[in-house]
C-alpha cells in the first residue's frame, strides 16, 4: 500500500469540507421550513451549523437572539460579540431558552436558580477574561414577564442573561436545531 502525501490528504479534507459546506446550504434551501442557517464559531455554545425553524419557545430549545441595546454595546466594545444584523450592530446570540414568561428566576452569588433549579456553571464573573469589571443583573428574585424569556449557556463565559438579565421575545430571530456540531454541552434545566 502506497503512502499518501500530506499534501494529498490537505486536497481531500478541503475537498470534503467543501462538498459538506455546499450539501448543507442546498439542504437548508431546499427544506420547507428551514429560514436560516446560523453558523456558531464561539465556545458558549456547541461550534458548528444550526438550522433555524420557526418552533415554538420554551425552556430547553436553542434559539437566535439579538441581545439588548446595552449588553450589545457593551459586548461589542469589549470584543464578547461580533457585529452583525441585529438592529444594535451586533450579531444574533445563539443560547438556550433557560426560561419563560411566567417562571421564577433566583440571582445569587451561587449561580442562577429557575423555578427552583440551580443551572449549572452560571455565576456571573465580577471579571472578564481580560480583567475588565463585568456589570451584571442584580441578586435578588424576579418573574419573568408573560413577553420575556431567560438565555444561558453552560459554558462559564457565556455573554447571556446573567448579565443583561431578561429578553424580550421580539428580539428572537427563531429557534434553531444543531444540523452538524463539533461538540455538545447539555443545560441542566432542558425540562426531561
Amino acid at each position: 500500500m502506497a503512502a499518501v502525501s500530506r499534501s494529498t490528504l490537505r486536497r481531500s479534507a478541503i475537498a470534503l469540507t467543501a462538498t459538506f459546506l455546499f450539501c448543507t446550504a442546498m439542504y437548508a434551501a431546499s427544506a420547507p421550513l428551514a429560514r436560516v442557517i446560523k453558523i456558531n464559531t464561539t465556545d458558549s455554545m456547541p461550534v458548528g451549523i444550526y438550522l433555524m425553524r420557526p418552533e415554538a419557545i420554551a425552556p430547553g430549545r436553542i434559539v437566535v437572539a439579538c441581545p439588548p441595546e446595552d449588553a450589545a454595546r457593551l459586548g461589542l466594545h469589549n470584543g464578547y460579540l461580533e457585529r452583525g444584523s441585529c438592529a444594535s450592530g451586533a450579531a444574533p446570540l445563539l443560547k438556550y431558552v433557560a426560561a419563560i414568561g411566567g417562571s421564577r428566576v433566583a440571582v445569587t452569588g451561587s449561580g442562577i436558580e429557575i423555578d427552583g433549579r440551580l443551572l449549572d456553571n452560571s455565576v456571573a464573573r465580577r471579571k472578564d477574561r481580560h480583567g475588565r469589571t463585568i456589570p451584571h443583573i442584580r441578586l435578588g428574585r424576579y418573574r419573568l414577564d408573560e413577553d420575556e424569556v431567560w438565555l444561558y449557556s453552560p459554558a462559564p463565559w457565556s455573554w447571556d442573561s446573567r448579565y443583561f438579565g431578561p429578553v424580550s421575545k421580539n428580539q428572537i430571530i427563531g429557534a434553531a436545531s444543531p444540523l452538524f456540531a463539533l461538540s455538545t454541552h447539555q443545560a441542566s434545566h432542558n425540562g426531561e
